[in-house]
């Protein structure tokens, strides 16, 4: 059968084959490709279908997803068109995870946005209770095990689910594996819309996830990586009493949910749900990678340790044997909120050495940067920033760092030369002049920053978001810029001669005399007309992959 994905059609059923809808006349295959058979759910963001992609030999099965704007103002349709582009780069950017399916296509049409997933085959843990009945600890103990680990994963990614719940968690049936699905809701910490730039409620409707299973402060737009932590809770707390959040019984003074009488837990596993379930974030564990050790050893973790970025904290963990260190994937919890575990981040920056007072890579035994000042806000400049990412603070946007105060955000000329700042948070920061030669900017965030005439030669900006970022002038010489989301960006009369661009999504950045002399552009998203503007050589390797022949 043939399903017309119309929202206004009267009678969307049609035969196989057919070319038009009957009943209204769209056309019955998106992009001239895919073929919806039936739908498998809709809310206020849009409707998912399942489809078959015509354009393969065998036609196999994969998830249409359709955000339909509530209207067809034009300011309306520019912010879905952002709010979609960035949510395909995320989704990108997380679907090389084995729980977590396959981002094959986006696109528009007539007004629409269509993402194209990875179709699985299994049954939701919402279907499997109604089958089964409730699930004991040892069931909930393993749903634990597999999915703190994903949710590590996207976290590390900057990426929040921000609708866990029974529905949408599927056991895959090929291998009995669970998968995170339904994406819909999902939102980068990157760049979010305001309430004042979402008048007709679009974005906000598309985002805030499912009430009782969604805590506090993402009901209040406020989202953070724990967030999803929460919501994994309450799923479990659904699946072992079969009663859904809101009809579980809560104290009238403080708004926590009263699960202990409901359930029977282990002393370990009842430790491990208190602090899971927290109204505050504060209070709750700061990882996923945190909360999964938690649940191994039934050790509640109150503080981080002090980062030491020690070669010896990086071989302590390599030793041991779980999910995050078998991976070279961890969750590091970056918002303001959530401070990351070092031995992780040691872990993860390969435990060479530690960084100074300047930003500036040390060998052997040098101090921790916790230590190098008893009072932090007499530092300024590049010192107080490494120190106070060294502490765990990751949000530098919005400060002056100038004269060790705070206010507007003034970061001009600050030096940050081969300092390690992955999952920094720069939005809308002053830059201009900045040195970040060398430095390691992976997956930060510095969408509308003025980086204006930064020096940035051999730059780490791995998967970084630089959406609306001002780089005129900016040398970004051998930089590698591989999976960047450069939107919008302005890099007229930036050097990226050598730079690593594969897979940057470069739509509508300014390249007017951009030098990509020997850039490498293999699957990045980029125009034609983009690359005409920019100063490119036989060097420069195209998107598909090619090189100019003169």
């Amino acid at each position: 059968m043939s399903y017309c994905v119309n929202s206004n059609c009267a009678n969307p059923n049609n035969e196989p084959f057919a070319t038009n809808c009957a009943s209204c006349g769209s056309n019955l295959k998106l992009r001239n490709r895919y073929r919806a058979s039936k739908p498998l759910g809709k809310g206020g963001f849009g409707a998912t279908f399942l489809a078959a992609d015509e354009g393969l030999p065998g036609f196999p099965s994969c998830v249409v997803k359709q955000l339909r704007p509530n209207t067809q103002s034009p300011s309306v349709l520019k912010m879905a068109r952002d709010l979609f582009e960035r949510e395909a780069f995320t989704l990108g950017k997380i679907g090389s995870h084995p729980q977590i399916p396959r981002l094959l296509d986006y696109f528009e049409e007539d007004n629409n946005f269509y993402l194209v997933q990875e179709f699985v085959d299994g049954e939701t843990l919402k279907q499997e209770f109604e089958r089964r009945g409730a699930f004991s600890e040892i069931d909930i103990r393993k749903i634990l095990t597999e999915i703190f680990p994903a949710l590590g994963f996207m976290h590390e990614n900057g990426v929040i689910h921000r609708d866990i719940k029974p529905a949408n968690i599927m056991r895959r049936k090929q291998d009995g594996q669970l998968v995170l699905i339904d994406f819909g809701a999902v939102s980068s910490q990157i760049n979010k819309p305001s309430a004042d730039e979402d008048p007709s409620g679009l974005l906000t409707n598309f985002a805030i996830g499912t009430p009782g299973f969604a805590p506090p402060e993402q009901m209040a737009m406020r989202p953070v990586y724990s967030s999803d932590l929460y919501a994994t809770a309450m799923t479990c707390l659904y699946l072992m009493t079969g009663r859904s959040p809101k009809d579980l019984p809560h104290d009238p003074y403080t708004g926590e949910i009263n699960w202990k009488s409901q359930v029977k837990l282990s002393d370990r596993l009842r430790v491990v749900f208190e602090k899971l379930l927290q109204q505050s974030v504060s209070q709750r564990y700061r990882s996923a990678e945190e909360a999964f050790k938690a649940l191994e050893s039934g050790v509640t973790v109150e503080e981080p340790p002090k980062p030491t970025f020690s070669p010896s904290s990086s071989s302590a963990i390599a030793a041991n044997n779980s999910p995050y260190t078998n991976q070279s994937r961890t969750s590091s919890g970056s918002s303001n909120t959530q401070a990351p575990n070092s031995r992780i981040q040691s872990q993860r920056y390969g435990g060479q050495g530690s960084y100074n007072d300047s930003g500036m890579l040390t060998t052997g035994n040098t101090r921790s940067t916790t230590r190098n000042s008893n009072n932090t806000n007499e530092l300024k400049g590049g010192r107080r920033v490494i120190v106070e990412y060294g502490q765990g603070k990751r949000n530098f946007a919005n400060q002056d760092y100038s004269k060790g105060s705070f206010g507007s955000a003034t970061l001009a000329g600050i030096v940050m030369s081969r300092s390690k700042l992955v999952e920094a948070d720069f939005c809308n920061s002053d830059l201009t002049g900045a040195s970040f030669q060398g430095a390691n900017l992976s997956q930060a965030r510095l969408n509308s920053a003025n980086l204006r005439e930064a020096k940035m030669q051999r730059a780490i900006l791995i998967k970084s978001d630089l959406g609306s970022a001002s780089m005129i002038l900016a040398d970004l010489r051998e930089a590698n810029l591989q999976s960047a989301y450069m939107s919008k960006a302005d890099l007229s009369g930036a050097n990226l001669s050598g730079a690593n661009l594969k897979g940057a999504y470069l739509n509508q950045a300014n390249l007017n005399g951009t030098n990509l002399c020997g850039a490498d552009l293999k699957g990045a998203k980029i125009s034609d007309e983009q690359l005409a503007q920019a100063k490119t050589n036989w060097g420069t390797i195209r998107p598909d992959g090619s090189k100019r022949l003169f």
